[in-house]
């Protein structure tokens, strides 16, 4: 067990919704400028010939716009812990001209982790599971259905999710400020608190640590990363985990706690939901934030199909995320 905070956590990073409707500065417009530098830089790293993962910092020169991305990881990890970038022009763009620019971009705030025990460092979120429900299949992730995805942390410091195509209905982009639930349960319920820091068996869903060989990791809810609180919420894979033989029982407490984490996440008072437009990048610090999305209903042309680019970024070499999830921040080839 580590240092339980007894005192409501302050600064940025604990927000409310009606301060950020109230305060859209967390919505940042690239300038016709800005865009023309990145189309450059695109064009600089193609003419390398290096694959997208081979692609560096250098390969993709930025003249002005590295002050801005300095600026953007400053507000990510001291700041409120998100922020929004819109208006890349995903549909003049070819595949590789938007995994370019996205990828080139990411360079500049930190070092890609993969995604997946296949190693995977560019993620795509689609449904590509024909209706799956991760709810009743533990080895299903919600990022390939399109089912309302419960509130989470993704496994690095930052998380970032360009919008290619949006669906036919639904899909709305939920985020929380995962700072603000620890005060809210701390103001509501004191007697939870401890019990956020009590380890837990986590699953890996079909996957399996590349430290242990086990297929769960065991930390607990919340803890401390540089200084800094850090929540690592993901309801599905706890309860998942019960699954495996000598899996401490989930008490009536620990139920109670992730019930009420929930409630404060999906709350009116704490949940934001936000547009997700084509050519928009959500730049999300997995320890401040948890982050979901609504239910969607696509297209039946595939060529219209709601798609998402992802990231995963690390600012840090060791961090929470990649000490528990144990393959995440393990190059391929390292594995």
């Amino acid at each position: 067990m580590t240092e339980m905070l007894q005192q409501p956590y302050t600064g940025p990073s604990a927000w409310t919704r009606a301060q950020m409707e109230a305060d859209k500065s967390w919505i940042y417009t690239l300038s016709p400028a800005e865009v023309a530098e990145i189309r450059a830089a695109v064009a600089v790293a193609r003419g390398t010939g290096k694959p997208l993962e081979a692609i560096t910092r250098e390969d993709f020169p930025l003249a002005t716009l590295p002050r801005r991305l300095d600026a953007l990881g400053e507000e990510l990890e001291n700041g409120r812990g998100f922020e929004m970038w819109r208006g890349l022009p995903v549909d003049e763009w070819s595949i590789e001209e938007r995994s370019v620019a996205y990828w080139g971009l990411g360079l500049y705030l930190g070092t890609a982790v993969v995604q997946n025990a296949r190693g995977e460092l560019f993620g795509h979120v689609r449904d590509t599971t024909a209706g799956a429900d991760p709810q009743t299949n533990a080895n299903t992730r919600f990022y390939h259905t399109n089912r309302a995805a419960p509130f989470h942390v993704d496994g690095a410091d930052i998380v970032g999710l360009m919008c290619v195509r949006t669906a036919k209905a639904g899909g709305a982009s939920l985020v929380v400020s995962s700072t603000s639930i620890y005060n809210a349960l701390l103001r509501d319920h004191p007697d939870v608190i401890p019990l956020l820091y009590q380890p837990l068996w986590f699953d890996h869903r079909g996957e399996r640590n590349a430290v242990t060989g086990k297929p769960y990791w065991v930390t607990s809810i919340c803890g401390w990363t540089h200084g800094k609180l850090s929540m690592m919420y993901l309801r599905n894979f706890i309860e998942s985990a019960q699954r495996y033989e000598g899996a401490p029982p989930l008490t009536e407490g620990h139920r109670r706690v992730l019930d009420l984490i929930d409630h404060y996440a999906e709350s009116p008072e704490l949940c934001l939901s936000m547009a997700f437009l084509p050519g928009d990048i959500q730049w999300l610090n997995n320890h401040v934030t948890l982050h979901s999305r609504t239910e969607f209903t696509d297209w039946e042309e595939e060529d219209k199909k709601r798609w998402l680019m992802r990231l995963w970024l690390n600012r840090h070499e060791r961090n929470r995320f990649t000490e528990t999830y144990g393959y995440y921040g393990i190059a391929p080839d390292a594995r």
